[in-house]
């Protein structure tokens, strides 16, 4: 049955992300995303909705963050900070795990990017709505280092949303997810300005 991980368990968790990681990099892969965004399991800890915890990973920000930050860094003992990216989602709410965009949400995530900032780690990716939010550009800047944004689900992002991200000094990069899936040849697509078809519009751009 589901159970919230005792404080014990915490370090096998935290030691299965360090052997997932090595096995990726082992495979040939450059590196790895923490997905620590869409209410997954490292989610569940920075949120108050899901962090229901007594011991020492929840009741405060600091707290909240303490699981997230020691996975971080134990991966990055493990393959090299510059191998190393995390996502986050803050006031993202989905899969029940809610957030406002408040003081509480706020503090928890400048609590986490203190931790995560001397790490050096490759990336900071942020889902959120707003990149440009005081919130998203806060955090930004306490990361100090390449900063990737993402607008999440409601819309997907077109090229000229990405294009002005970058050239406003919103984000450095800009994740795209769904036009990228649906069309291989996205790159040059959007290199040469060219229109969006998905699979049913195969095959990919000539010319």
């Amino acid at each position: 049955m589901p159970h919230a991980l005792e404080t014990d368990e915490l370090a096998t968790v935290r030691d299965e992300f360090v052997a997932a990681a090595r096995r990726a990099v082992d495979a040939g892969f450059d590196g790895v995303e923490l997905h620590s965004a869409n209410g997954y399991l490292l989610h569940e800890f920075l949120s108050p909705a899901s962090n229901q915890r007594t011991d020492g990973y929840g009741g405060s920000p600091e707290a909240r963050a303490r699981f997230v930050v020691e996975v971080a860094e134990a991966v990055v003992a493990e393959i090299g900070a510059g191998r190393v990216g995390i996502r986050i989602s803050p006031a993202h709410n989905i899969q029940d795990v809610w957030e406002k965009d408040d003081a509480e949400t706020r503090a928890t995530y400048e609590a986490l990017i203190a931790g995560l900032a001397p790490l050096g780690l490759a990336y900071l990716s942020v889902l959120h709505a707003d990149p440009a939010s005081d919130l998203i550009q806060d955090l930004r800047r306490a990361f100090g280092g390449t900063f990737i944004v993402n607008t999440g689900f409601s819309r997907v992002t077109t090229r000229d949303e990405a294009v002005s991200a970058v050239e406003d000094g919103i984000a450095d990069l800009v994740a795209v997810g769904r036009p990228a899936i649906a069309n291989p040849d996205l790159v040059t697509r959007w290199e040469r300005g060219a229109d969006e078809n998905g699979y049913t519009d195969y095959p990919f751009l000539q010319g």
